[in-house]
């Protein structure tokens, strides 16, 4: 299933994997939500909305740039996997 929940600067979820906010920045450095918004919670054909903790807007159900970074995530695991082994070994 393709989702994206991003929360603030610490994490982010991509089809249910939990990856660090910096570690994704490394493949997706330009993605922010709106200003003044902490929250996006993305899944495909459910649900779409952004939030500052407070309040709430609903977005489109298609969004092109989630499904996109939804796609690449593959490519971020990969790149944890080898952070987490280059730290190891370092």
């Amino acid at each position: 299933m393709y989702s994206l929940i991003h929360h603030g600067n610490d994490w982010i979820e991509l089809n249910g994997n939990r990856y660090l906010w910096d570690d994704f920045l490394k493949i997706e450095p330009k993605y922010s939500v709106p200003h003044g918004w902490k929250i996006r919670v993305y899944k495909r054909g459910e649900m779409h909305y952004i939030s500052d903790g407070e309040n709430t807007i609903r977005m489109p159900l298609n969004c092109n740039e989630c499904n996109r970074i939804c796609d690449r995530e593959g490519e971020l695991a990969r790149l944890v996997a080898f952070l987490e082994w280059e730290r190891q070994v370092s």
